[in-house]
């Protein structure tokens, strides 16, 4: 199967070779309505005012995002990126407590999920993970490496569309702001579980890490981890990063994370350089067992810190 990348005119030859060398991951291809308003309390994550707004989850491109169930009872949001592979953030699938990844058999995805109903319910049967994720000094996840990428048992059907990922850098972002084009954020969010909701509209604040990571204003909150940032252009989404924490400046100003496209894009390489056996987590198929949906939101990673000095 292959992953959808759509490559920009800053990627050159040599990264698209390292790309599709991946092969553990299939052959690389390469390509070129919301409803009503969210009223009520706003939970940590959100922005100042509110500007969720509950997608259509029936249709595309919000039915190829779903939500990641665990038999933890909790859950995350994912994004399809190709027939049969979703991207989603990492401490959605990692016990803190005892220090290890949640077994495949533990985990599906409900795609286009929807009050309890869902388009297409996926098994897993893999999972791989970025290197040096784990910083085990201080038991938690580092946040360049906060993503996975989970392998399904099987193809979503058809009528489900992957959503391209693109080579997200400060400098691309400053194109499409040029051009007038903003960012679009949907995930499932603790407070309206039940339901896909969108951002339309916002923005980024800083990028750092070389561009691996990036700051933004999105309305993003427990449950939301996971989700996609996408752009508009042509009539298209593309995937320009993956929401996987909040951090809080003070005590009431608070900004989201997000793992940049360029930065999934450049683990990618490195992954296909080095290997990535020792990091697949696989499938156990004698314990395997469907998932039942969950309803509790994994509680996302919350940083404080005083001020971007030196970030």
């Amino acid at each position: 199967m292959n992953i959808i990348v759509w490559l920009g005119s800053s990627m050159h030859r040599g990264q698209i070779a390292a790309i599709a060398a991946l092969l553990s991951l299939g052959q690389v291809t390469v390509t070129g309505a919301a409803e009503s308003r969210l009223s009520g309390d706003s939970p940590s994550g959100i922005k100042g005012i509110d500007n969720r707004v509950v997608a259509n989850s029936a249709i595309a491109p919000w039915n190829a995002i779903g939500r990641i169930s665990t038999s933890t009872g909790s859950y995350c949001t994912g994004v399809l990126i190709a027939p049969d592979r979703v991207a989603t953030a990492a401490h959605c699938l990692w016990r803190e407590k005892t220090l290890r990844w949640l077994p495949v058999h533990e985990i599906s995805f409900l795609a286009g999920y929807r009050n309890g109903k869902y388009q297409e319910r996926a098994a897993i049967a893999s999972y791989f993970l970025p290197n040096g994720i784990v910083d085990r000094q201080k038991r938690r996840l580092r946040k360049t490496g906060d993503w996975a990428v989970l392998k399904l048992r099987n193809p979503m059907n058809t009528k489900i569309k992957p959503i391209p990922l693109a080579d997200f850098t400060q400098a691309y972002w400053k194109k499409t702001r040029r051009k007038g084009m903003s960012l679009i954020q949907a995930g499932y969010s603790y407070d309206q579980s039940e339901f896909l909701t969108q951002h339309d509209g916002c923005s980024i604040t800083l990028f750092y890490r070389d561009d691996a990571l990036m700051h933004h204003n999105c309305d993003a909150t427990r449950g939301d981890s996971g989700s996609p940032i996408m752009i508009k252009r042509h009539g298209k989404y593309r995937l320009v990063g993956l929401h996987v924490a909040t951090r809080r400046f003070g005590e009431t100003v608070t900004s989201g994370i997000a793992v940049t496209g360029h930065g999934l894009i450049k683990s990618l390489m490195s992954m296909a350089r080095r290997g990535i056996e020792d990091r697949v987590i696989a499938e156990d198929s004698s314990r395997y067992q469907p998932v039942k949906p969950a309803h509790r939101s994994l509680e996302e990673p919350l940083e404080s810190v005083p001020q971007l000095v030196g970030r």
